[in-house]
């Protein structure tokens, strides 16, 4: 009887020592995603700010562009009326000198 209680304790431990590596294997495997679910958060992460970054860029280069843009109405505006003075200039010369 003693023989086969070892041996029934023998199965037990051959039991146990299975569940355990199959434990071991499960979480290394568990390890392992996680890491590579880790890394992928890292990567998104990096390209999350620096989609951030190019949004903030490009609001600042549309600001700048819209800033250039009303400099040079106001430039239009200006050379238009100097061109309008020399026009001016030229057509009321004549008559500006026969005054004099």
């Amino acid at each position: 009887m003693e023989s086969k209680r070892v041996v029934v304790d023998l199965q037990q431990l051959d039991l146990l020592e299975q569940k355990i590596v199959k434990a071991t294997e499960l979480i290394r495997a568990l390890r392992r995603e996680r890491d590579a679910a880790q890394a992928k958060m890292r990567d998104l992460e990096a390209q999350l700010h620096a989609s951030e970054k190019g949004r903030q860029e490009l609001r600042e280069l549309t600001e700048q562009l819209d800033v250039l843009r009303e400099e040079r109405q106001v430039i239009r505006g200006r050379v238009d009326q100097m061109l309008e003075m020399m026009t001016g200039l030229e057509e009321g010369g004549g008559e500006t000198r026969r005054d004099h």
